[in-house]
């Protein structure tokens, strides 16, 4: 097991559970909190709108995961929603739904937060999914019933010190783990995840948009999942995989940046209303109000999901919104060896909002329209054309040049997947049996590529300062230093040395973390800029 991957792979307990509540949504009176087991339920102003996010009467059952400040204190916690349809069997002429007979409730909680020293992901994973199963099954024996005694009972029974919680390997209980979602979360995302990721290290606020369509839609569970749930677990995700590792001193550095990007998972309107977001300098978020992307002080950089399975995420920035980010052509190859690490098991699935669950054998991502790898091939099957045509950025005329050089001085040998260096380790899955390891591997292996990003960096500042002339008083007497790195500094770091979108981010990485040293980064390709 690699050593990114056995910090991810910590066993934390249970969360205690202080807040059990139930949101309503009525298409004539708005969000209401129904019922709640806190003491003081004027805290919990504005839990019901996060927990029935815009856009989310298109499901029929979905997680939404949540963040509300109690007592001063951010808490974390998740609610379970589930529509109950009482329109007839045979819609009205007009092939529409009555919202009017839908029902729409939110059963959540809120979990005490971590105490003591840990590890940052561990605080944003501690949301209570342990008790997943418990609170599903009593919001749908409240929707048969409507009886308030049963939240009753549900609220004293997650209170109990003794309640046994499966451990997260057990099947019943592992599917809610957000990172048991990863499957769905790179299908949605594609290669625009290594884009996503670099932006989060360089602690970037991130809002992920949710795509509206017709308020009266039918309810659906989709094959491509974009709803709330998914959303959520990306904001997990991409806090996880951009977290500085352990092993990163940055205190040595002198850099006063946040080690990590914190998920605050679902935002409105009306965190507009009051200083909520500016509390996270380096947040990433699910919202369901596209009328967010217009208020572009509250963030940095926007992912929009798509509005149906046949569209394309779209990524901007808050300062240039008509320009889209995509990958590089390197990060592309890299993404679909990523993919190809997903666990490939011969389990069933259900088209529900589990479907991206751990279950992902290839016949199954077939029939969901996922893509997958054909056994015993290397070729990925059914992949969704936006990932290369939309999400990735072709080869750049800077490059065409120096392949076309490289090509007459090595006499047709050089091609361009030479030059990509493999971010999968060699391991086989046989050699990584357990889920849980083999999934958080893959995220291991980003913190490989990060730890690999700040040794390079540290070491061409080491030593330019060591070698640096001082004064008498033990000052440098250069005043300000500029890091010169060349292409080959840039391949070692894995990242593409023609991409301007990638030279770009080693200037702002530098500069964000070793800015007490450096004024300027300069990076030299050699030739006027065309080939070394």
């Amino acid at each position: 097991m690699s050593r990114a991957s056995s910090e991810t792979h910590v066993s934390v307990p249970a969360p205690k559970v202080v807040c059990v509540f139930l949101a309503q949504f009525d298409i004539k009176l708005g969000y209401k909190l129904v019922w709640t087991n806190y003491p003081t339920p004027q805290d919990l102003a504005g839990i019901d709108a996060r927990a029935l996010p815009s856009g989310i009467h298109e499901h029929s059952l979905t997680t939404v995961y949540l963040t509300h400040e109690l007592q001063g204190q951010l808490h974390y916690g998740f609610a379970r929603f589930r529509q109950l349809d009482l329109n007839p069997d045979m819609p009205d002429s007009s092939g529409s739904l009555d919202r009017l007979l839908v029902k729409m409730y939110s059963l959540g909680v809120l979990v005490e937060p971590l105490k003591g020293k840990f590890w940052p992901p561990h605080q944003y994973l501690s949301l209570g999914w342990e008790y997943g199963p418990a609170v599903d099954a009593a919001l749908i024996d409240f929707l048969n019933t409507e009886d308030l005694s049963l939240l009753d009972r549900l609220a004293g029974s997650l209170n109990v010190e003794s309640l046994h919680v499966p451990a997260p390997k057990s099947a019943p209980v592992y599917r809610h783990h957000p990172l048991s979602k990863l499957p769905a979360v790179l299908s949605l995302v594609g290669p625009l995840l290594f884009s996503l990721y670099k932006a989060a290290i360089l602690r970037k606020r991130i809002l992920i948009l949710g795509s509206s369509s017709q308020p009266h839609a039918p309810l659906t569970s989709c094959t491509r999942t974009r709803d709330p749930s998914t959303a959520g677990e990306l904001a997990y995700v991409l806090s996880l995989v951009s977290v500085v590792p352990k092993d990163v001193n940055m205190d040595s550095l002198g850099a006063t940046t946040l080690k990590s990007s914190r998920p605050i998972y679902t935002v409105g309107l009306y965190d507009l209303e009051s200083d909520f977001l500016s509390k996270f300098p380096a947040y990433i978020a699910y919202s369901g109000d596209e009328i967010l992307k217009l208020q572009t002080q509250i963030y940095d950089v926007v992912l929009q999901l798509p509005a149906d399975d046949c569209s394309s995420c779209k990524m901007t920035t808050s300062t240039d919104p008509d320009v889209l980010i995509k990958s590089t052509y390197n990060d592309y190859s890299k993404f679909l060896k990523l993919y190809q690490r997903l666990p490939q098991l011969s389990v069933g699935a259900s088209a529900s909002d589990d479907l991206a669950s751990i279950k992902t054998s290839s016949s199954i991502l077939s029939a969901l329209g996922l893509a997958h790898f054909v056994e015993g091939k290397e070729k990925l099957a059914c992949e969704p054309q936006w990932w290369l045509a939309d999400a990735t950025s072709p080869i750049s005329w800077r490059e065409y040049v120096w392949l076309a050089f490289a090509w007459f001085a090595s006499a047709g040998a050089t091609t361009r997947e030479a030059e990509i260096i493999n971010l999968v380790d060699e391991r086989t899955e046989e050699d990584v049996p357990d889920l849980l390891v083999r999934l958080t591997s893959i995220v291991g292996q980003f913190h490989r590529l990060t730890r690999k990003w700040f040794y390079v960096i540290d070491e061409i500042v080491s030593e330019m300062v060591e070698y640096a002339q001082m004064d008498a008083q033990g000052h440098f007497t250069q005043g300000e230093f500029v890091l010169e790195l060349t292409l080959q500094d840039v391949v070692d770091m894995e990242l593409d040395p023609y991409s301007l979108q990638d030279l770009e981010f080693i200037k702002q990485f530098a500069l964000m973390y070793w800015g007490e040293t450096i004024s300027d980064v300069e990076i030299g390709l050699g030739v006027n800029g065309l080939c070394c």
